[in-house]
């Protein structure tokens, strides 16, 4: 990653209070953070950086074998050559992003430009999440990597949204333990992109360390027979709504003329992805609970009233969701909020 464009690292910050990366007690020792497999140098202030998160203040502890040599204030000893720490396992982008935020609460280390938006790309945030979940930083407030994750979801779901970017969100959402963002982003994942072929995700994600290393493989297993399921449900209801039950009530025959034409335009391919079937099943849906009656004159009461037609499509959606609790334990495990397995 082109690194060139970042502002240079930040000056010293007092350390007014909890996190700040900088503070006017800084050792007189520096302190290099060798970051990734190329070993970025990524200077750093030990004590502010002890203040910012637990796993600091237990990996730079003056005790720590790494911190042995490190001269601090009042110590009366030299200090030697700046130490270094090699963190081969984090990325140096995320690093230096998460010390810039703590040094300067609340910012961004890339200043949004016209062609780009503030804040991380989706690639990006997944690393973040990680860092930031490995650390120990989801509860520091000068890290606000929640207005973050929201702006890039945002951008995601927007038309240019690709399914890789989804992945790498629903990654970022389990690293951190977002229940409700990963099931939500879970199910725009199977929604938007199943139809393209959840397999080649699989494959895809086989591909890339990261998402391989975040998300476990019950996800993957999950989602491939929610989709289809999800698919099928929403098909077969098209379905149904599409046969001539002989009302001439209101709009009853022109509706029923509707589905018909949706699903002989998109109900039996497979491959349409499950977003356009939906797009064209739901507008559907709320017009017949807006203009059929649940009783008409020429059949009496229906056996599926209008408006369950619209409840049953979110009920489908709702029950295709993951739980992250269920990923995390055995099949058949039980949702109390949902009231359905997962």
């Amino acid at each position: 990653m082109d690194n060139t464009n970042f502002p240079p690292q930040p000056p010293n910050f007092p350390a007014e209070s909890l996190g700040s990366v900088s503070s006017e007690d800084a050792p007189s020792g520096d302190l290099v953070f060798l970051v990734g497999p190329s070993e970025e140098a990524v200077p750093v202030d030990i004590i502010g950086l002890r203040e910012a998160s637990p796993v600091f203040a237990e990996l730079l502890a003056p005790y720590a074998n790494e911190m042995q040599g490190i001269s601090y204030p009042g110590s009366g000893s030299a200090s030697p050559l700046p130490r270094e720490i090699a963190l081969p396992d984090d990325d140096a982008f995320a690093m230096k992003a998460i010390f810039h935020a703590l040094a300067f609460p609340g910012q961004f280390i890339r200043p949004a430009t016209p062609a780009a938006p503030a804040g991380p790309s989706a690639r990006e945030f997944l690393h973040l999440a990680v860092a930031i979940a490995k650390y120990r930083l989801a509860t520091n407030m000068f890290v606000p990597w929640p207005r973050w994750f929201a702006a890039v979801v945002e951008r995601v779901r927007g038309p240019n949204g690709t399914d890789q970017e989804m992945v790498w969100l629903v990654a970022a959402a389990w690293a951190l333990g977002q229940k409700r963002r990963f099931a939500e982003l879970g199910l725009d994942l199977m929604v938007k992109h199943e139809g393209r072929g959840t397999g080649s995700l699989f494959r895809f994600c086989e591909r890339d360390g990261v998402v391989q290393r975040v998300l476990p493989m019950k996800f993957w297993c999950l989602i491939v027979g929610r989709a289809a399921r999800l698919h099928k449900r929403v098909v077969d209801l098209v379905r149904s709504r599409a046969q001539d039950d002989g009302c001439g009530c209101g709009e009853r025959a022109e509706l029923n003329n509707s589905w018909a034409n949706v699903y002989d335009e998109y109900g039996w391919i497979a491959t349409v992805p499950l977003s356009e079937l939906l797009r064209a099943a739901e507008p559907l849906a709320e017009r017949e609970a807006a203009t059929v009656a649940e009783v008409c004159e020429c059949m009496g009461e229906r056996e599926l009233g209008p408006a369950a037609v619209k409840e049953e499509l979110k009920k489908f959606k709702r029950e295709a969701k993951i739980c992250f609790d269920c990923v995390r334990m055995d099949e058949g495990s039980h949702s109390v909020e949902n009231s359905v397995f997962h």
